[in-house]
């Protein structure tokens, strides 16, 4: 066995040197009060003597070790009765270890035990540290504090299934349950299907439309029809009768609200009929109401409120709110490809969730640049910064 003696000012610090040097399995031996002699020692000190078992040590201790203390009772201090009643305590509580240790019933830690114990504390502190650093990840994808509070809180009740390799996942698929999708459905039973494209000035409504329309014809077959009643701005009916001369698809130019009745007539037959309206400023009331008596005059079945990826949230919010005299049913978030983070989209997703998101659009080119919105991909796009392909 390894006998060692420990010196401290105090009960404490002479356990704490014994846990330290010689661990848990130490066993107190004996101890005494070195007093103050005024050379080697300047005051009042403890003697600790812990001894600790080698392989072949199997015997139990069976006594009590004592604190030696003066034989007159009545000269004991209370530092010392005390000091006394913490080493039988002490000592007890060793002879409890020995005695479970050589008891084939309990269940002393093993190595194996332990070491599963200090992997699982590794893996927790990791998991902390990823929870950390997806905070700050998704606030610099300018998603808003309470939306990241929401998925910290969401990660932190689940921690117990976490891990560094799966953290990621489970991120991805709280944001994407955030976001409400669509896909575009045709009954061509009743015909014709009227969408209609509203939003604020250069958010790219002309282009998305003209990718639907290609898309509805060449890969769908649809027979597809264009009513533009935007000769607000200058050149829009000439860019798209120019597209529309190229794909072969049929154009009527609405001019004033009451004409929007006969030109529906003239595409009773279409399969599908894609509507462009004016950009208007959310701030201009009295143009946004002009557009909407275009649109009063027929029965949509969707409207489609198209953002710029590119605009900040609360602008964002502004344009969500004051087109709701449209009646909008879904989102198109453009220019997705001239984006430098997505937070964005979750935000507004957020706050109008009534309102699934139907398209995302990412470039110039008709028809290619155009992704059916799926939560889980834009959600992925939103947490890496990244559009996927």
């Amino acid at each position: 066995m390894k006998v060692k003696k420990f010196v401290a000012p105090t009960l404490k610090d002479a356990s704490d040197q014994i846990k330290h040097e010689m661990g848990q399995s130490a066993v107190i031996l004996g101890t005494r009060i070195l007093e103050p002699d005024g050379v080697k020692i300047k005051r009042k000190m403890f003697e600790v003597t812990a001894g600790l078992e080698d392989d072949k040590f199997n015997e139990v201790m069976t006594e009590t070790p004592r604190i030696d203390v003066p034989e007159n009772e009545e000269e004991k201090s209370e530092e010392e009765e005390r000091a006394e009643n913490v080493f039988n305590e002490l000592a007890e509580l060793t002879k409890n270890i020995y005695r479970k240790r050589n008891d084939p019933e309990s269940s002393v830690p093993n190595i194996d035990a332990i070491n599963k114990k200090l992997k699982e504390e590794h893996k927790n502190f990791q998991v902390q540290q990823e929870i950390e650093d997806i905070e700050a990840t998704l606030l610099h994808r300018e998603i808003q504090k309470p939306i990241v509070n929401a998925v910290i809180d969401y990660l932190k009740e689940n921690i117990k299934h976490l891990t560094p390799s799966n953290i990621d996942n489970y991120v991805v698929s709280n944001l994407a349950s955030m976001i409400s999708t669509r896909t575009f459905e045709l009954d061509k039973k009743k015909k014709p299907h009227k969408i209609a494209f509203v939003g604020p000035t250069g958010v790219g409504k002309t282009t998305c439309l003209a990718k639907l329309a290609t898309i509805s014809k060449i890969l769908h077959n649809l027979d597809v029809g264009i009513i533009s009643a935007d000769t607000y701005r200058l050149g829009a009916i000439d860019q798209l009768k120019i597209f529309s001369e190229i794909i072969d698809i049929d154009l009527l130019v609405a001019y004033e609200p009451h004409e929007m009745d006969e030109l529906l007539k003239k595409f009773r037959k279409k399969d599908l009929i894609l509507i462009d309206t004016a950009g208007r400023s959310q701030h201009k009331v009295e143009q946004l109401a002009k557009t909407k008596e275009f649109l009063d005059e027929i029965e949509l079945d969707d409207t489609y409120l198209v953002l710029s990826s590119t605009s900040t949230t609360k602008n964002l919010y502004d344009v969500a709110d004051k087109f709701r005299l449209y009646n909008y049913n879904s989102f198109v978030f453009t220019k997705v490809d001239e984006s430098a983070a997505f937070g964005n989209i979750l935000n507004v997703a957020t706050k109008f969730n009534n309102v699934p998101v139907i398209y995302l659009t990412n470039g110039q080119v008709i028809p290619d640049d155009i992704i059916s919105a799926e939560s889980t991909f834009i959600a992925n796009m939103i947490y890496t910064g990244k559009i996927s392909s």
